[in-house]
């Protein structure tokens, strides 16, 4: 017999009831789950931590007690691994009191198995981790600042070096560093006078002596630059200007300009130094973005108009079927009558156009194999055509299906050869063709190009530059109000597509139009 089991008040008993307290009052929390992750027993110190008594928590799984993100964490990573690896520990979650509390803790896991590698159940220890968290979260917050710090610090050490360097360079390192730029790079003299100037200086206002600059500048911009180059040389102020250069034969360049003038220790100015960089791209970018202000706007008033005209010829359309009616004993109106719905019926198409361009309307779509019905847009084109004008066909897209309006088609193609023909008052050949483009990126979609070309007077670059901008036209008062190629590039746009058009002056123009090959 065993003599510590002499009598139920052995040390056992006083063993057991110490090992009971630990549990239940241990400076952590401990609790046992079934494989399925339900509470079996938990202790004293977390049911104090949690709010909740026992009887809240037994049979409640685990996650429950956890945040959201704690939650979602538990079933992708903490479940997985337990079970894969048998054990997990110091993994940071964060559990909700009944209060509503965060509880941050840290929380070790093991998984009890049979011999059969079958989950019997799992323990878990819960360690409070507020206070690291804390002193995580003071600590992060102190190194951030320090590292503000040393960045403010490197800062100041880089302007104040950069101002020493600026001072302190002689004239031969002034030019290297000069010439290392990709910006022109000046000094002037107290008159003004460049003395010193960069070779990129010299190529972007296409001078050969950087003090024959203002020579270089358009009519136009020399006057006004020459002026404000003048009063920062009597006042002291910066200078900053964008003006235009390049000769008449080639495209004007856009570039800006920028000096501070420099003064001694008696504030008297010994230079002005400053820069210019070709600002090209971003005036132009900045001159697509009035552009597109400017067609929201045209859009937006369009509209209005053409919702407001369409009213008014519903009422004229219903009124004239009204005096059909009334009108069927009278033979002798019926041809003005009739030529009356015509002019309504493509006063009706225009409006539509001006819905569609503003977007007040929506644009039907079909699946249409393009070959064929530009084959019959051709026929009907030729039979309309005056004799000094001649149609050819040329389509190359045979079985092409693309999503498009057989109706936008029409007039898209009705327009294109309107405009061809007007482009030709003697007569001559319009062009209609069609032809597959395979992208060199795999990736990119098929593309079929619908063409309309003609021999006719063509456009110059100013002309080309506004051909697709709404209401400008080249045509006589009543024969055109400039939505066509307008209406086009519109089509293009709102079929994920591009409009392109090629043109020069006394030998014709082309118009075509790019249209992905759905897959």
């Amino acid at each position: 017999m065993d003599p510590k089991r002499t009598n139920d008040t052995g040390p056992s008993q006083i063993d057991l009831g110490e090992l009971e307290d630990l549990y239940e009052h241990a400076p952590c929390g401990y609790l046992s789950l079934d494989p399925g992750g339900c509470i079996v027993r938990v202790n004293a110190t977390f049911r104090a931590w949690i709010g909740h008594d026992a009887d809240e928590l037994l049979g409640r799984r685990f996650q429950s007690l956890l945040n959201i993100a704690g939650k979602i964490y538990y079933e992708t990573h903490f479940a997985p691994l337990l079970r894969l690896q048998g054990s997990f520990y110091e993994v940071a979650l964060d559990l909700v009191a009944k209060n509503g509390d965060r509880i941050p803790v840290l929380v070790n896991a093991v998984e009890r198995r049979d011999d059969d590698g079958n989950a019997i159940s799992i323990r878990i220890t819960v360690f409070n981790a507020t206070d690291r968290r804390r002193y995580e979260s003071e600590l992060l917050a102190t190194r951030n600042a320090l590292s503000q710090a040393n960045q403010e610090l490197h800062n100041l050490n880089e302007e104040l070096r950069a101002t020493n360097q600026r001072l302190d360079q002689k004239n031969d390192e002034l030019h290297a560093f000069y010439d290392s730029l990709p910006v022109g790079i000046f000094r002037a003299d107290p008159s003004g006078q460049i003395v010193e100037a960069s070779r990129r200086f010299c190529a972007l206002l296409g001078v050969d002596a950087a003090e024959d600059w203002l020579s270089a500048l358009s009519r136009e911009d020399r006057t006004t630059i020459s002026s404000q180059w003048q009063r920062v040389i009597r006042t002291g102020d910066p200078f900053a200007a964008r003006f235009h250069v390049g000769r008449e034969d080639a495209p004007k360049r856009h570039i800006q300009m920028k000096a501070i003038p420099i003064t001694n220790s008696v504030d008297l100015t010994s230079a002005i130094v400053g820069v210019a960089e070709d600002v090209t791209e971003e005036t132009r970018a900045e001159a697509q973005k009035r552009q597109i202000d400017r067609d929201a706007i045209v859009r937006q008033l369009t509209g209005g108009f053409a919702h407001n005209l369409n009213g008014i010829l519903t009422v004229i359309t219903g009124n004239l079927e009204l005096l059909e009616d009334n009108l069927a004993d009278r033979p002798q109106l019926h041809p003005t009558l009739n030529s009356t719905f015509v002019v309504t019926e493509r006063a009706a198409k225009l409006v539509n156009r001006l819905l569609l361009y503003s977007g007040y309307a929506l644009a039907r779509w079909d699946n249409l194999e393009i070959d064929p019905h530009l084959q019959a847009i051709a026929r009907d084109q030729a039979s309309r055509l005056a004799a000094p004008y001649l149609l050819t066909v040329d389509l190359r897209a045979a079985g092409v299906v693309v999503e498009l309006g057989s109706d936008m088609l029409k007039e898209t193609i009705e327009e294109l050869i309107a405009n061809a023909a007007a482009a030709m008052p003697e007569g001559g050949e319009i062009h209609l063709s069609t032809r597959l483009v395979v992208a060199d990126d795999p990736q990119d979609p098929l593309e079929i190009v619908i063409a309309v070309s003609d021999q006719g007077t063509g456009m110059d670059d100013a002309t080309l530059d506004k051909a697709r901008e709404p209401f400008f036209t080249q045509r006589e008062i009543g024969k055109g109000i400039g939505l066509g190629l307008s209406f086009v590039d519109g089509l293009a746009r709102i079929a994920f597509g591009d409009l392109k058009l090629r043109s020069e002056v006394g030998k014709g123009t082309t118009v075509e139009l790019h249209l992905p090959v759905p897959d």
